[in-house]
């Protein structure tokens, strides 16, 4: 990054409080952070660690009880609920834990809806669904998926909607190995080919090797920031 470009996310101080007194749980703690455009980030901590919450406030999910969220110069933090809704549109793509598809819409249908804010057409949206190995199952509603099919759903959604930031909570987490590892190379090639940034939450270790830089969260803080070197990156 140079000095004239801005980072794709930057944080300033960012904290997050639930409830108040003495039973207030600080789930974010002041943390700094600086992601350059299309870079691959991997936020791994036990649960509780604040892992999802700052992904959330990333993706203007949630609201900084403190401190500041800036993703591509826009402070998110500032933003009304108008601006917010058009921030979430224009800026991010969501890969949600618990898939969140709409159970009227058929497979394409629910990639279509959500990618269609960004222009992407059935074409796109039926050839993200084949990216993540569905080609068959384009025409089926959620119930009619496993969880795992519907979890593919989730992240072509993502994938089709073509926004600069894609954040990712759990992407591989209802996939048998094989999928999984499927997904992570097109979440790579995202970063690669698209520039886009790309940011996962996991709880499993072994997702760090894809990453260009890997942060570990304790109690709401940051305690460990390092990069991976491209050689050492499965292939």
């Amino acid at each position: 990054m140079t000095s004239t470009e801005l980072p794709a996310i930057e944080t300033r101080r960012l904290t997050r409080v639930y409830g108040t007194g003495p039973t207030a749980l600080r789930a974010l703690d002041e943390v700094d952070l600086i992601v350059p455009a299309g870079q691959f980030v991997v936020l791994l901590g036990p649960s509780g660690s604040g892992k999802t919450t700052l992904l959330n406030l990333i993706g203007g999910i949630d609201r900084a009880t403190g401190g500041a969220v800036i993703v591509d110069g826009i402070d998110v933090g500032r933003l009304d609920r108008r601006a917010l809704t058009t921030f979430r549109r224009e800026q991010v793509s969501f890969v949600f834990q618990f898939f969140n598809l709409i159970p009227t819409l058929t497979a394409v249908e629910n990639v279509e809806l959500i990618a269609g804010l960004t222009g992407a057409d059935h074409a796109d949206a039926t050839a993200a669904l084949d990216d993540v190995g569905l080609s068959v199952e384009v025409d089926r509603f959620p119930s009619q998926l496993s969880g795992g099919q519907q979890q593919r759903v989730a992240i072509a959604r993502a994938l089709a909607k073509s926004t600069p930031v894609l954040l990712a909570d759990e992407p591989t987490g209802a996939l048998d190995r094989a999928s999984g590892e499927g997904v992570l190379a097109l979440l790579r090639r995202a970063c690669d080919e698209h520039g886009r940034t790309v940011v996962i939450v996991t709880h499993d270790s072994s997702i760090a090797a894809m990453a260009d830089r890997v942060l570990e969260l304790v109690d709401g803080r940051i305690v460990v920031d390092r990069s991976v070197q491209p050689e050492r990156r499965p292939r």
